[in-house]
């Protein structure tokens, strides 16, 4: 019995999503434009869209206005079932997690970081502030606040290859006990764009995290704003 033939945009797809999956498109590559993969296939703008968009929702490219579509970078994704850090989370699955030091300073605490630390308005704070890369790529840009008993410990400590959890408990000798995240849809703001080096004004994913220690006393605020082409979290719910 013969195969049912597909719609047009369905074969485009097709024929993008195997040059994407077999290295012929790599990540970061460039799609050709509508005008293009219209003369070379011989279709519709409408039909171009809608094999992009497909693609576009599967998340193997990713369409930044008025610059093209290109192949999405693959995500890591870390689950949500427990609190670990970044390193923790991708030491079995082969992606290579560094930090690089962008500021490191002892601070007057912003109103709502005080707020959120239980702190009184203008309470010193350490601000640290970091560019995250996940295999040699930027994937995220981390501003933490601390309290400024724990940053004046890890004064002098190496965050280079480092979670930050992890450092809190040896050299900052900390028991802790849970963390509360809230994680949003974002537009990348300039400063954070050139960093992670995407458009500003492109898709991001922005988390930020309370750290708590084991008597629930709030340590440290975090906001990250990662790329959204580059990463994602992942929840197992049960009923």
């Amino acid at each position: 019995m013969a195969d049912i033939p597909q719609p047009l945009h369905a074969r485009l797809r097709d024929t993008l999503k195997a040059a994407i999956l077999d290295g012929r498109l790599a990540p970061g590559a460039k799609l050709p434009s509508e005008s293009e993969l219209q003369a070379a296939h011989g279709v519709s703008r409408i039909t171009v869209r809608q094999a992009l968009g497909t693609l576009q929702a599967e998340g193997l490219i990713v369409k930044l206005h008025g610059k093209g579509a290109f192949v999405s970078h693959p995500k890591a994704a870390q689950s949500l079932k427990r609190l670990q850090g970044l390193q923790e989370a991708m030491a079995g699955d082969a992606h290579a997690v560094s930090n690089r030091r962008l500021a490191w300073r002892e601070i007057r605490a912003p109103a709502e970081v005080a707020r959120k630390l239980g702190l009184p308005a203008g309470s010193a704070v350490y601000h640290l502030q970091t560019l995250r890369y996940l295999n040699r790529e930027p994937l995220s840009v981390n501003h933490s606040w601390l309290l400024a008993a724990l940053g004046a410990r890890l004064a002098r400590v190496d965050f280079a290859q480092r979670d930050l959890i992890d450092v809190f408990e040896h050299e900052g000798g900390l028991a802790i006990g849970r963390a509360d995240l809230e994680i949003s849809a974002g537009t990348a703001r300039t400063a954070d764009a050139k960093l992670l080096r995407i458009a500003a004004g492109a898709p991001v994913l922005e988390v930020e995290r309370i750290v708590h220690d084991a008597a629930g006393a709030p340590v440290q605020v975090e906001h990250a704003v990662y790329r959204a082409d580059a990463f994602r979290y992942r929840l197992s719910l049960q009923r």
